[in-house]
């Protein structure tokens, strides 16, 4: 008796096998089709290190070869200025944007180091450099900041700006002493006084103070006042220079006598410093009263070369060392423990046979005033 056929199904040759081996055989070709783009797909991603790999090199030249991947990985910019460094390790057009890539990137360390490696090999750049010393300033590597603005000093020894950068890093590093010398500069690399901001003079009575030189903390205020007393005097200037004197018990040394004084065409005129005598230019341009090598000595005068000045004078700058004089005398006036400027490994700074400028931190302690040929003095009032 023949096999029966369940009722649901029909007696006719089933059709689920031939459909299954189609589908075989389409799923075969299409994973023959896309078998490059599956291989692709199934290798292991990139590791993050290649996009490095190929500029290693220049990582390395700029002694930054630990910079985080991912820098370069998500910045095109940055990996079409190291593509230009790769062929062109001077590339002076490309290592600029670059540093300033990883500083807006959050490496300013890196950027810093990439600047000065950069300026070694290839010289040094002033705007490579700045960008370094504000880099190790956010980083507060102030001894590296230090370092850097020195660098853009020997680029140029008459900008001012690089002397305020190094004394920041000084005063922050609270290496006043050196602050001082480097604000000092600031102020005698300007053009004129007469223009200058408060601020300016401030940070130098500032760093005064910090060193316990209260009475000379004055002589920076009274110098910015000395320009326009009326438009310059406020509350707050009197009273702080009424807190230095009164700490220093200065107002007794400070400035004493009056004088009026005939000044010739050449305004020279004769003054007494420690009981020495010399010849010298009647300068109210000139933040501080300035020697010559062989007065200072003359003088016993003796200078911290620890820490030198550079001062704007006739056909260019000079090298100068702080010093203190125990008493200046011009005709009857006098005053003690004035700060000067003694000029270093040059004879004839201020002229032929000029022992120094008679400059502002003598001049600033009296009420000054300059007419028909005669300098007349009289001490300022510190209430």
């Amino acid at each position: 008796m023949p096999e029966r056929i369940a009722p649901d199904l029909d007696e006719r040759g089933s059709l689920i096998t031939p459909i299954i081996v189609a589908l075989f055989v389409i799923a075969g070709g299409g994973l023959w089709f896309y078998s490059d783009e599956l291989k692709a797909k199934l290798q292991p991603a990139r590791p993050v290190t290649a996009f490095q790999n190929q500029h290693a090199g220049v990582y390395e030249r700029l002694g930054v070869a630990s910079l985080p991947v991912d820098f370069e990985r998500t910045n095109t910019n940055a990996t079409r200025l190291l593509d230009q460094l790769r062929r062109e390790p001077c590339d002076g057009e490309a290592i600029l944007p670059l540093v300033k890539l990883m500083s807006q990137g959050g490496y300013p360390r890196e950027a810093a180091t990439s600047a000065l490696k950069f300026g070694e090999r290839c010289g040094q750049k002033a705007d490579l450099l700045e960008h370094a010393y504000h880099s190790l300033v956010r980083v507060r590597d102030l001894s590296g900041a230090v370092n850097a603005a020195s660098e853009l000093i020997k680029i140029d020894q008459a900008r001012g700006r690089y002397r305020y950068l190094r004394g920041f890093a000084h005063e922050e590093l609270k290496n006043f002493k050196a602050a001082l010398s480097d604000y000092v500069s600031t102020l005698q690399l300007f053009t004129s006084l007469s223009n200058v901001a408060v601020s300016e003079f401030y940070r130098v009575s500032r760093m005064y103070a910090a060193l316990g030189r209260p009475c000379d903390a004055i002589t920076p205020l009274e110098i910015y006042l000395s320009y326009d007393v009326a438009k310059r005097q406020t509350t707050q200037l009197s009273q702080l220079i009424k807190e230095y004197a009164n700490s220093g018990d200065c107002r007794a040394t400070y400035a004493s006598g009056s004088d009026k004084i005939l000044i010739p065409p050449s305004n020279i005129i004769s003054v007494t410093i420690n009981g020495a005598q010399g010849r010298m230019i009647v300068d109210t341009g000139a933040s501080m009263v300035a020697l010559s090598p062989s007065f200072a000595s003359r003088a016993r005068v003796m200078p911290d070369e620890s820490n030198l000045m550079t001062f704007q004078v006739v056909g260019g700058t000079v090298q100068s060392a702080p010093g203190n004089a125990q008493l200046m005398e011009v005709g009857n006036t006098r005053a003690a423990n004035v700060p000067v400027a003694i000029s270093i490994g040059n004879a004839s700074a201020y002229g032929p046979g000029i022992d120094g400028l008679l400059g502002m931190t003598f001049l600033a302690r009296f009420n000054v005033t300059l007419s028909g040929g005669a300098l007349e003095l009289k001490p300022r009032d510190l209430n």
